[in-house]
């Protein structure tokens, strides 16, 4: 497979090989997120905490021991979030910046529409300079670090009644969003009402009508089987599905700075592995999607370009009164930083 031909040693070496059993003073480390276990291409989070574990494991010679608590068994993302913060959770994935937002205002600048061109795009940026002061500014406020950005693919939307080409389309449509304030506005730009509902609720919602449709990545969307109960499928690409692992801060600071390379390196390794992944299945996913008779449509570049009108100003000016302008132009000198290169 060509993704596993490119993967670097260290994570194709850390998804195959296993640690042996931790010697008696390992610390433990406790990781908690909402995606099963037991599959390393089709449960992305199992995939990065198993690499994560391993190369950890394998750069401190054993001193710590992951304890990866899968498939919501810690609750649901809003729980892990306060869990995290506590610090009774050392470790998060999944979280995105809407969930960090309630603990440190700033984040919210990640969930700007129509901010990104491109995966890579995001992952240059993230893994910037613009990246590491968000981190930094995040941990100050909130009491957790961003270890990991995962910009992993674009969020768009699905229907079960008509197909979106435009925002005069969605005008009138129940669209489930996230429990994110942010997101709520998004989809209020765009004409339709929002509607949160918690993810695991969203299948039963979508099925019975008490929304039409939601937004979500492809792999996303298949790993809730949501294409059984949607029919239409539109690539607007509004916003890059960013999840994040998190670290206590106070966790984050009481080790050594050896300590600390090793967990970088071990989540460096660990996301360009689910990362790798995801990427390699992208094509896959939307064939899965439209296998299952879902409908999918790419808009033109007149019709994108009415979302970005709609939703982007908006939601910037709302970003501005709560975040402050600053920090919305750090991320746009940022981007255009990638886009003179």
């Amino acid at each position: 497979m060509t993704f596993l031909r490119k993967m670097r040693f260290g994570a194709v070496a850390s998804i195959a090989l296993m640690l042996g059993a931790a010697t008696a003073q390992a610390d433990t480390v406790r990781l908690a997120h909402v995606d099963g276990e037991g599959d390393l291409l089709n449960n992305t989070y199992w995939t990065w905490s198993e690499v994560f574990s391993s190369v950890l494991g394998a750069q401190t010679a054993g001193k710590f021991e992951v304890e990866v608590f899968p498939s919501g068994q810690m609750g649901d993302l809003e729980s892990l979030a306060e869990q995290n913060v506590r610090g009774s959770l050392q470790m998060v994935g999944g979280l995105s910046a809407g969930h960090i937002a309630a603990y440190a205002p700033i984040a919210s600048v990640l969930e700007m529409p129509y901010t990104f061109s491109s995966t890579a795009q995001a992952r240059e940026v993230m893994n910037g300079s613009f990246g590491a002061s968000l981190s930094d500014k995040i941990a100050e406020k909130s009491g957790v670090r961003i270890l990991s950005y995962l910009p992993s693919a674009f969020r768009n939307f699905s229907s079960s009644t008509k197909m979106i080409k435009s925002p005069a389309d969605m005008v009138g449509m129940k669209m489930r969003t996230q429990q994110i304030p942010i997101h709520v506005e998004m989809v209020k730009a765009l004409g339709a009402s929002p509607t949160p509902i918690a993810w695991a609720e969203l299948y039963s919602a979508l099925q019975t009508g008490v929304v039409d449709g939601q937004e979500n990545a492809p792999y996303t969307m298949l790993m809730a089987n949501l294409q059984e109960v949607q029919k239409f499928y539109t690539l607007d690409h509004h916003l890059i599905n960013m999840p994040l692992i998190t670290i206590n801060e106070e966790y984050w600071q009481g080790l050594s700075d050896e300590d600390k390379q090793a967990f970088e390196y071990a989540a460096s390794e660990a996301t360009f592995a689910m990362l790798g992944v995801i990427t390699a299945k992208e094509s896959q996913d939307l064939a899965k999607i439209r296998a299952a008779g879902v409908e999918i449509y790419q808009p033109t570049a007149a019709e994108f370009q009415q979302f970005v009108d709609a939703a982007q100003k908006p939601v910037a000016d709302i970003l501005a009164e709560q975040v402050g302008q600053e920090i919305i132009d750090e991320l746009k000198a940022a981007v255009a930083a990638t886009q003179a290169k």
